[in-house]
């Protein structure tokens, strides 16, 4: 199909958060294999940009056409996807394909210079970011740290300063998902292992009212113990009604977990099914797995990630 370039660069918002394939176990600890994946109903599907949805519940998420530049350079282009309530759905492809340009935008920490990102019915592709995470939508961006100098339950009260009147029963939401972090509550943030750490900036994003969690490379450095957390904690958050878009470079751990995925390259859609049926389809070997053999190493994020 030939499609009529988009003209570069459009605004970018910029916001102060902190700051690709990298060869991956095939130990089932470290591939999340005792998750149950949500029902799928669509089927696999080569793409052009668009994904038609097989299904008869409304989007909670429903990207159109979008277009974004990073700087003078555009990164997506027209990239169209649907992501369903309580669906867990990932994001993967070659490193600068755009996988964190898509979460950005959909944050509202990039503005789109063509398309829609409708959420829960609502366009917001023009609001800013602090119009967008009251309505449910919360971005965490991999490298996110904690407050080294505060404890582990003040570093959770940051998260719920929206809403402090629900800060009690958000504490007791965070805790019955992550119980070891109600038993280092009064601990230094900083003094926290690597993994612990990850698990108060995940729990300090729960703090909001989490309709929709945006999670950037979430498995990026993590022990098999702690993938089997996240793991869990996901399978917990979507009981309670909040519907996870995950990316990231780690694609055999992201795709075991997901109900939903689509691979990108080049700023395009190319595919999308169930994650089982993307971690088995030859296109995405061949794109994402092939590198592995090469680089023995993670390969450097790109700012047009």
């Amino acid at each position: 199909m030939n499609r009529k370039e988009l003209p570069s660069g459009g605004p970018e918002i910029s916001a102060g958060f902190l700051p690709e394939l990298s060869p991956l176990s095939t130990r089932p600890e470290n591939r999340c294999s005792d998750f149950s994946p949500f029902e799928w109903r669509g089927t696999l599907k080569d793409h052009e940009g668009l994904m038609e949805a097989v299904t008869p519940e409304a989007p909670l998420l429903e990207l159109e056409n979008l277009a974004c530049s990073v700087g003078t350079r555009l990164v997506l282009r027209g990239v169209s996807l649907a992501i369903r309530p309580l669906q867990i759905a990932a994001l993967v492809g070659p490193n600068g394909a755009g996988k964190t340009t898509v979460l950005k935008a959909v944050a509202g920490l990039i503005r789109p210079v063509q398309g829609r990102i409708i959420f829960a019915g609502d366009d917001l592709a023009p609001l800013p970011v602090w119009e967008i995470v009251p309505r449910g939508v919360v971005y965490v961006p991999e490298g996110a740290e904690v407050f080294p100098e505060m404890t582990v339950k003040e570093n959770l009260e940051v998260g719920a300063y929206l809403n402090r009147k629900q800060l009690p029963a958000r504490l007791a939401f965070v805790y019955g998902i992550f119980p070891e972090l109600q038993q280092r509550e009064r601990q230094l943030a900083g003094r926290l292992s690597g993994g612990q750490q990850r698990l108060v900036v995940l729990a300090r994003a729960l703090m909001a009212e989490v309709r929709l969690l945006l999670l950037d490379d979430p498995f990026l450095g993590l022990s098999p113990k702690y993938v089997k957390i996240f793991c869990d904690a996901f399978r917990i958050l979507r009981r309670q009604g909040v519907t996870l878009f995950i990316s990231g470079q780690h694609v055999r751990r992201i795709l075991n977990v997901a109900d939903l995925a689509f691979l990108i390259e080049e700023g395009r859609i190319t595919l999308s099914g169930s994650g089982p049926e993307l971690l088995a389809n030859h296109h995405l070997q061949r794109t994402l797995f092939s590198l592995q053999g090469i680089c023995q190493v993670p390969m450097p994020r790109s700012e047009e990630d």
